[in-house]
């Protein structure tokens, strides 16, 4: 096979990435933007050892579940992958990919994965957005690329980003500014504004146009944050609580989908108000201080100084007194924090625990592990580790990233 070779391939199946996959001369291809039936004539990309990459040249045949993208953009920008599925298949899609995932890799039983929670919003949820600016365009990378796709709106983001973004353009302009960092309260008004520049910019001029959209203004100079209109944080609800979220802070992107992930591991906790709950990876605290109002006691740890410099601030500002933050690497103090928890709830980062970590959650021997992870596949391999010693009950994926192939999965284990 050869790079830009013509080819007709079905497609017999969906890859966890959300590309279809088909056959060559026994050769497996995988070709985006394609779904299973559809009959399609490829350009090759790319040519593997093991696996080749095409892009459609042409439909021959079309699936019925196939719909016309919304988003003009969709076929080059790098945002989106599954904007051309229907929404139900993209929640099937999601479902099937986590419950593949929990068999090959941890052999868990399907029936464990649960009704994926699906989104009210299939547009404009995305509370943050990061617009990339080079030679003159501001958008975002082309798929594989680092081209950027020159946009005037993105559908997935907040409606005022895009509002934003068109000020930007018409009226600033884009000298100096290497990125546009955008992120919008939902339950409030609060909207901030960071400005990534590698040269001086007329401030005057950018307070004027943006300072009655947005509440905080700042300039980001190699890695400093400086405050040009308001504050230098911004505050969000979720429920009846308040949260600080600071220029480098970690928050949830979909903010109603955050609350019906916060309710599903308060479910699973089925706190009765005498449980002490150990709250790894806990960020701003957001989980910890939804979780504080129904238990004993909270300890939430984080290695992210600024982030927990906001976690005692989000418990200063909610009243709540039962709750302690300490900052450190989880996998270098967990062994050495005087806390005997009742319930661990651990939220790490894409590339999951390490062995050290498990092996001290195993050793700390709590009644329940609530593992929050936004990758199954290390979601899988930790729980394969963990499955000798905790029962895995039950899987929940949680659709936080509506027309993307992400999934957010949260994970009940009881000690055996």
């Amino acid at each position: 096979m050869e790079l830009n070779e013509i080819k007709e391939v079905t497609i017999t199946g969906i890859d966890h990435y959300g590309r279809g996959i088909g056959k060559i001369d026994g050769c497996v291809i995988f070709i985006p933007n394609t779904l299973v039936d559809e009959k399609v004539k490829v350009k090759i990309t790319t040519v593997k050892k093991d696996y080749l990459e095409g892009e459609v040249i042409d439909f021959l045949n079309i699936s019925e579940k196939r719909i016309t993208p919304k988003c003009p953009y969709f076929y080059e920008c790098g945002g989106c992958d599954l904007m051309h599925m229907d929404y139900q298949e993209q929640l099937l899609f999601k479902e099937t990919k986590v419950k593949e995932i929990m068999q090959k890799f941890a052999g868990i039983d399907n029936n464990l994965v649960k009704e994926i929670i699906s989104s009210d919003d299939l547009f404009n949820y995305r509370n943050k957005i990061a617009f990339q600016v080079k030679k003159g365009k501001i958008g975002f990378c082309k798929k594989k690329s680092y081209d950027l796709v020159d946009i005037d709106n993105c559908l997935i983001s907040d409606e005022k980003m895009n509002k934003i973004l068109k000020l930007i353009k018409e009226k600033i302009g884009l000298y100096g500014i290497e990125q546009v960092i955008i992120r919008s309260c939902k339950n409030t008004d609060d909207l901030m504004i960071i400005l990534d520049i590698n040269r001086p910019i007329d401030e005057e001029k950018i307070i004027k146009t943006l300072s009655d959209i947005a509440s905080s203004i700042i300039k980001k100079i190699r890695n400093k944050y400086t405050v040009i209109v308001g504050n230098d944080y911004i505050i969000e609800k979720l429920g009846d609580l308040s949260f600080i979220i600071s220029p480098s802070s970690f928050f949830q992107v979909n903010t109603k989908q955050t609350v019906k992930l916060y309710n599903k591991v308060l479910e699973y906790a089925k706190l009765t108000g005498k449980e002490k709950v150990l709250d790894l990876y806990c960020g701003t605290g957001t989980i910890g201080l939804y979780l504080s109002r129904y238990c004993k006691e909270v300890l939430g740890v984080e290695i992210n100084k600024d982030a927990i410099k906001d976690a005692f601030k989000n418990k200063e500002l909610n009243n709540i007194k039962n709750i302690d933050f300490k900052c450190g690497d989880v996998s270098n103090i967990i062994d050495s924090i005087n806390f005997k928890p009742d319930i661990i709830v651990v939220d790490p980062p894409r590339s999951g625990l390490d062995q050290y970590t498990i092996n001290q959650l195993i050793k700390i021997n709590p009644e329940k592990i609530i593992y929050v992870s936004c990758d199954p596949i290390t979601l899988a391999r930790d729980l394969n580790l963990l499955k000798e010693h905790y029962e895995i009950k039950e899987i929940t994926p949680v659709d936080m990233f509506v027309n993307t192939y992400h999934v957010e999965n949260v994970v009940l284990l009881t000690r055996l």
